[in-house]
């Protein structure tokens, strides 16, 4: 007898594409709106809270990179 066929793994995603994420900051940017009396366009709250992602997820690389890069350095 042969062993069945491994069944594949869903697709992983980043947590950058997760919808969960995304619908959390969407909600997030909108409430922050409402809270201000702000009204957006349709659509405007997804577009900055990706935006708001990409930004946070940027600064992190970057402060990954100043640390990877002090932590090679002399201790001064």
């Amino acid at each position: 007898m042969t062993d069945p066929a491994p069944t594949p793994s869903p697709p992983e995603k980043s947590a950058i594409e997760s919808l969960t994420l995304k619908s959390a900051a969407a909600i997030a940017v909108a409430t922050v709106a409402s809270r201000f009396s702000i009204e957006l366009p349709a659509g405007a709250a997804q577009d900055l809270a990706s935006a708001l992602i990409q930004l946070i997820t940027t600064l992190g690389l970057v402060g990954v990179a100043i640390g990877r890069t002090r932590a090679r350095g002399p201790i001064v």
